[in-house]
């Protein structure tokens, strides 16, 4: 039955995401000694960095430059400092912009501080934020895996030893029993995709190499780990569900000459199919993260960049802006699974709040359009609630609705969390 109304349904969840190396800092994680190694390295020349969409243009260098020229813009140090409490103050902005719901992660490198041993701290910090969440009306959304793993772990071989399949899923059950048992939705691994990717293809997170032996073998140890994680869990916790978050994008060709519409089919074809086919099964509903529409040409793709020239609108990571991207993603997803779809981030980086209202407003016209067209869409969320630690990118780049001194943690909500807002509020645009 299509969707015909104008808004969107009372059962509808907005929300926002978050992650807890971001907004805790990476302390003994493999995180924490990447920052250590690389954060003078990734100071240097930043007006030649290349986040994804080719150099940052003009307006982007002369805004981000002299922070991300700074070391210690690419320590997490406590990040916002949410492992010392700080989290109580953002849940309350939370409820007052009215989110339903926040994705969180709990810190493996916290909770399991030594093989086997779990710490009773850890445990209730995670409990406690469980509890805050649920006290104000919004719904906690559990994220197991989001790229970080304690020094252990790493020193281990990490995902490149099957050993973690099993050993990450013990790991999952028993912190779940510790847990409250009343988790709605549970995410076993954050964006699959990029982790393995950007760890053994690009080089740029951890563990910073380039094999595709080794990165065939982590993503097929990733696969197996959601499948053995939703089987057990689904046994303990029935009524919750489970999905893996995975990061697509959506690629057309910049003409329509044969060299450029093949390189785009490729493309589309090849990163849709890395993870989605085999964990489709061993999930509940699509978890969807995204951020990226590209339009390629054969003549001038070089690098593993795309040529976007076309778009105008950049964030401040020089990533191109085009909300009707997600409209393609969500009528793919849908013809090709036809199973809910729960959009678990979405977002840009714009210190300056220049286009996030826009984007926002956008966004969710083409989800509502899709919904229109009989897509199961059950919700938003939104990167991020707050700024935070943007992974190698450091602190300067800001997604959060709410801007975060990172110095006195200073909190500001921005005008765009207040556009946000009174769509939640009225369920419509």
């Amino acid at each position: 039955m299509k969707y015909e109304t104008n808004g969107f349904p009372p059962d509808f969840l907005f929300g926002a995401a978050t992650s807890g190396g971001q907004t805790e800092g990476n302390h003994n994680s493999n995180w924490e000694e990447f920052e250590i190694k690389n954060a003078k390295r990734l100071s240097k020349n930043p007006k030649d960095r290349d986040f994804g969409n080719g150099k940052l243009p003009k307006r982007v260098r002369d805004l981000l430059t002299t922070e991300l020229s700074d070391p210690e813009n690419y320590r997490s140090g406590n990040a916002i400092g949410w492992r010392e409490g700080k989290y109580i103050e953002d849940l309350d902005i939370a409820v007052d912009l009215g989110l339903k719901a926040i994705r969180f992660s709990p810190e493996r490198s916290f909770i399991e501080p030594q093989q086997g041993i779990f710490n009773p701290e850890a445990i209730q910090h995670y409990q406690k934020f469980i509890d805050e969440c649920k006290k104000r009306g919004i719904e906690p959304i559990m994220t197991l895996f989001h790229f970080t793993e304690p020094l252990y772990i790493t020193k281990q071989g990490g995902w490149q030893k099957k050993e973690m399949v099993k050993n990450f899923s013990n790991y999952s059950e028993t912190l779940l029993q510790l847990l409250d048992k009343e988790i709605q939705y549970i995410i076993t691994i954050n964006e699959p995709e990029i982790y393995s990717y950007l760890g053994w293809i690009r080089g740029e997170f951890p563990p910073n190499k380039r094999n595709i032996y080794e990165f065939s073998k982590v993503r097929k140890n990733l696969i197996e780990a959601n499948k053995l994680m939703y089987d057990r869990l689904k046994k303990i916790y029935p009524e919750s569900k489970i999905s893996a978050a995975l990061n697509l994008m959506h690629t057309e060709s910049k003409t329509n000459k044969p060299i450029d519409r093949l390189l785009a089919f490729t493309i589309d074809k090849i990163q849709k199919s890395l993870f989605a086919p085999q964990i489709i099964e061993h999930t509940d509903f699509i978890s969807l993260n995204h951020y990226f529409h590209n339009v390629v040409s054969g003549s001038i793709f070089v690098g593993g960049n795309f040529s976007n020239s076309y778009i105008e609108k950049r964030s401040d990571l020089g990533w191109y802006l085009n909300p009707e991207s997600i409209y393609h993603l969500l009528i793919y997803l849908h013809k090709q699974y036809n199973k809910p779809i729960f959009i678990t981030e979405n977002g840009l980086a714009d210190k300056n709040d220049t286009y996030r209202s826009w984007y926002i407003k956008k966004t969710l016209e083409y989800v509502k359009k899709a919904m229109k067209e009989d897509v199961n869409v059950i919700g938003y969320l939104h990167w991020t609630l707050t700024d935070n630690f943007e992974w190698d990118k450091g602190k300067a780049a800001r997604f959060g609705l709410v801007a975060v001194d990172s110095k006195t943690q200073e909190r500001h909500i921005r005008d765009s969390a207040k556009i946000y807002s009174d769509i939640i509020k009225n369920k419509n645009i």
